[in-house]
């Protein structure tokens, strides 16, 4: 690993200095001789991408530094003057250029570089890549144009990440496309027929639809096709198998036909769930237990009578299941004299058969009303097994031992409908918006358990058999109505009123003597609860708005009333909450090029009905769950920074984020363990007049290097949080005093990453991250500790003749040491695969993937506690190899029509 690592530092390093040339010259009035000063000259590369941009000095002189030896055009341009084009060729240290005259014209620079095809473009908040810049690999689909973006990134299983924020919505023209699985989308949109990628911030979807600035922002991806990509067909279908008996077959097809959009997806395969698609190295391959999936789904949207009404829905439905085994080992220094190992074994055997459903539909009624209907519903059947044996110890001493076996049966289904009306009133913009809300689920379980614990240090055996059934359902339902208006061209407000209700029933019923004529109910295992919360509000929200400044500031006050009633244990809790939230956005566009914004929330977190029931139903011998029907409501502040800058010319972008909140009086837990009888017991309680906090900051910046064909990352981050828990433990725990621990852990995190993805010769993307981690405790402060942990990653893909390409991800990772273990954990493997496109159209591939192919994944998982650690394994197969086939195929998708 340290010679690959080493490699491509000193390719980095030769790149750097092959090849540096110096381009002078002059530019002067055509008629006198005179300098131009502050003439513009841009050099572009070949493909008309600009490679540096410079302004003429006072004698007309200018210079272009660190170029290689290649053919240039470069244009020169002056106000009110002719604009020339100049080619160039460069060879040798220097080049020095005759005097370039130029004739009095109107030519500006801005003309040519709008004609020339701009990578990125900022259009206010919204990043825009011209798609037709960042060469892919023909048959590549939208996520490899995404890896080739600057500042974007896509991890192996599809999560995408923009500028270190998670991408949470990926559409297709501004529409979901298979909306309930977006790596659908990614992975089967075909990148040729993509003309520009968008990055932006979209506001929730209860914040668009209510009008109320809620401050949560979803980081989106929106990739707009080419016109003549909107009709078409297209898709793929593979299939592979491999060792250990393992296959996987997939099929993805679309039609497109302007509006229309008809999608089909179907998968099979004994590999795992998110294993469905195993077309890339880039996952973390493992196959867990001997898991099997099957799935299938539709997307149809459209737009009916006159473009007035816009359709989108789907259908999906999913079986998957597993049988697994695990291991795992606990320690905890419970106290100064106590120290507590546990071991686990169990198995475990799980299945499930969902449908959902979803539809969107917008209905624009006439020109000044119109109307959108979210609808969606989900059913599944659920069953799964356990068997556990876990075996404690008390300073080396046999405590306790429980033997566990349980089998449920269940199903779950939900529904739910949205409804928003919005009704413009005139036409200065004021306005009426109805929103109405109901969501229903229902739930049924028949659990059978098998339950003993031995008690070695009291000599205590107690059995458990019970049947243990389970009704629940929910029911929410609320509504809104809401007045805008515009009081001048920079400032709008608006106002609203709503109203909302949720009520849940359980009924979870404890039959002991299962299979005795007359069982008895335990109560102790049972509960019979309904929970209503009901809530009046009242809203405000204003706008303002110039050219460069927006600011959107919301105040949200609600009334709410909560009750909470368990009939086997007599309780009829009662209480009301005053909620009030602030919301505060500013953006301040510093230029085009230059972006500031500035958030700031302020909210009260509500006691949940969990946090507040003092007598909780028992799952555990060893283990009680109470609330505290006395908690009060907590406040929360927090700010939020962003600045982005970049430059179109030079091709860099710098991101930064930081933010910090606060907690005044925060609910935070007390956990009590008797050492005599192995019993912990879990509560809450206010910290009155103390505060918790957290602060955070991250950074990234992205230069393109070697002539712009490479982009270059280095990012970096600081994180802080400071909580609190009460503790205490002992033989008599109701005697002792709780102690407060404060809890703090510190993060310093830092990276780069480098990637070169032109499809021709070689291909490279090199990830590696460092961290610093701090924890400390002001109870136990013999453990506090700093870990430092590292992490790489590195996929190479060679281009080789004959359509052959050679493919390899590497992997690896350390987790330092703690006060815990002090041995690092080591994790390195490498996946390699090698490819054969067939057809003239080079749309049938056929592959060999082998993975971890030199056996060396670790299957230890570690984690750690401020009293202690936990190790884990499982039953896993991490060495395969896959042998297969895949087809891409496209009817006159992104073709251009002749003539």
């Amino acid at each position: 690993m340290k010679r690959i690592i080493f490699s491509i530092l000193m390719l980095v390093a030769a790149n750097l200095v092959y090849g540096q040339h110096t381009l002078s010259g002059r530019i002067i009035d055509k008629a006198d001789s005179k300098p131009l000063t502050n003439a513009s000259i841009v050099i572009l590369n070949q493909d008309s991408i600009m490679q540096q941009f410079t302004r003429a000095d006072e004698d007309g002189k200018f210079s272009f530094k660190s170029l290689i030896d290649t053919s240039y055009l470069l244009i020169v341009s002056y106000p009110k003057y002719e604009l020339i084009s100049k080619k160039i060729k460069l060879e040798g240290s220097s080049s020095t250029l005759a005097p370039i005259a130029l004739s009095s014209q109107a030519n500006l620079i801005e003309e040519v570089v709008i004609q020339q095809r701009l990578p990125i473009r900022i259009k206010g908040d919204t990043l825009e890549y011209d798609a037709g810049s960042f060469e892919t690999e023909k048959n590549a689909k939208l996520e490899d144009l995404l890896r080739r973006l600057p500042g974007l990134s896509v991890s192996g299983d599809g999560k995408i990440t923009a500028n270190g924020k998670s991408v949470s919505k990926v559409l297709i023209d501004g529409e979901e496309f298979f909306g309930y699985d977006p790596k659908i989308a990614i992975r089967n949109i075909r990148a040729d027929a993509v003309d520009k990628v968008q990055v932006y911030e979209k506001k929730s979807k209860e914040a668009e639809l209510t009008g109320i600035d809620d401050g949560v922002r979803e980081v989106t991806v929106n990739a707009v096709l080419k016109e003549e990509a909107r009709k078409g067909i297209f898709g793929n279908a593979e299939a592979l198998a491999g060792t250990d008996n393992l296959y996987t077959g997939s099929l993805f097809a679309a039609k497109f036909n302007k509006t229309e959009r008809i999608g089909v997806t179907a998968n099979t395969n004994n590999m795992g769930a998110g294993m469905g698609r195993e077309g890339g190295l880039r996952m973390n391959s493992q196959i867990t237990g001997n898991p099997r999936s099957t799935s299938i789904g539709t997307n149809y949207e459209n737009q009916f009578f006159q473009k007035k009404v816009n359709f989108n829905g789907n259908y999906n439905f999913n079986s998957n299941g597993n049988n697994n085994e695990k291991e795992s080992f606990n320690k905890q220094i419970v106290s100064d004299n106590v120290i507590e190992e546990s071991e686990n074994k169990s198995k475990t055997s799980n299945s499930s058969d969902a449908h959902g459903i979803r539809s969107d539909i917008r209905y624009r009624i006439d020109s000044t009303s119109n109307m959108e209907i979210n609808i969606g519903a989900n059913f599944a059947n659920n069953y799964s097994s356990s068997e556990s044996q876990n075996y404690t110890t008390q300073n080396g001493d046999a405590f306790s031992r429980i033997g566990d076996t349980t089998n449920t049966d269940g199903q779950t289904q939900s529904n739910d409908i949205r409804i928003n009306y919005r009704k413009r009133l005139n036409k200065r913009g004021s306005s009426l918006n109805f929103h109405f809300n109901n969501s229903y689920n229902k739930n049924y379980s028949k659990s059978i358990v098998d339950q003993t614990t031995i008690y070695y240090v009291k000599g205590d055996t107690t059995i458990l058999n019970q049947d243990r059934i389970n009704n629940s359902n929910g029911n929410n339902i609320s509504g809104q109505i809401q007045y805008s208006d515009r009081i001048s061209n920079k400032i709008n407000y608006s106002l609203g009123y709503n109203i909302s209700n949720s009520t849940n029933k359980t009924l979870l019923e404890a039959f002991n003597q299962r299979n005795s004529n007359n069982p008895v109910l335990d109560i102790d295992y049972s509960q019979d609860q309904k929970t209503v919360n009901t809530s009046h509000g009242m809203v405000a929200n204003i706008n303002y708005f110039t050219e460069k400044i927006s600011v959107n500031l919301s105040n949200r006050t609600n009334f709410r009333d909560q009750s909470l009633r368990d009939d086997y244990r007599n309780i009829d809790l009662d209480r009301t909450f005053w909620d009030n939230d602030i919301n505060m956005n500013a953006n301040y566009r510093i230029s085009n090029r230059k972006n500031l914004g500035l958030n700031y929330q302020n909210n009260f977190n509500i006691p949940s009905f969990g946090q507040l029931q003092e007598l909780q139903p028992q799952t555990n011998p060893l283990f009680e769950q109470k609330g505290n029907p006395d908690l009060k409501r907590s406040n929360n502040n927090s700010f939020r920074l962003n600045y982005h800058t970049m430059s179109l010319l030079k091709g860099t972008s710098w991101n930064m984020n930081a933010d910090i909140s606060f907690t005044t009086d925060p609910i935070v837990n007390q956990r009590s363990i008797n050492t005599s009888t192995g019993v912990t017991t879990s509560s809450y309680i206010n910290i009155m007049g103390r505060s918790s906090w957290r602060a955070g900051m991250n950074s990234n910046f992205n230069k393109p290097v070697f002539d712009r064909k490479a982009q270059f990352n280095i990012f970096g981050g600081l994180n802080y949080n400071n909580g609190f828990s009460f503790i205490k433990y002992g033989d008599d725990v109701k005697n002792q005093q709780y102690e407060l621990n404060n809890e703090q852990t510190t993060s310093l995190s830092t990276g780069i990453g480098i990637n070169e993805q032109d499809s021709k010769g070689l291909d490279y993307d090199f990830n590696w991250r460092i961290s610093a981690d701090n924890q400390r405790n002001s109870l136990r402060k013999e453990f506090n500790y700093t870990s430092i942990n590292t992490s790489g990653s590195g996929f190479f893909k060679y281009f080789l003749p004959k359509k052959f390409n050679v493919s390899s991800n590497i992997n690896y990772s350390l987790e330092g040491p703690t006060k815990f273990y002090n041995k690092s954990l080591h994790q390195f493997y490498v996946n390699a695969e090698i490819s054969k496109k067939l057809l003239s159209n080079e749309s049938l591939t056929a592959s060999i993937k082998g993975f971890d192919i030199f056996n060396t994944y670790n299957n230890i998982n570690r984690s750690s506690s401020e009293t202690g650690f936990s190790q884990s394994s499982q039953q896993i197969l991490t060495r395969y190899v896959l042998v297969g086939l895949k087809w891409d195929f496209n009817k006159n998708l992104g073709k251009k029509k002749e003539g």
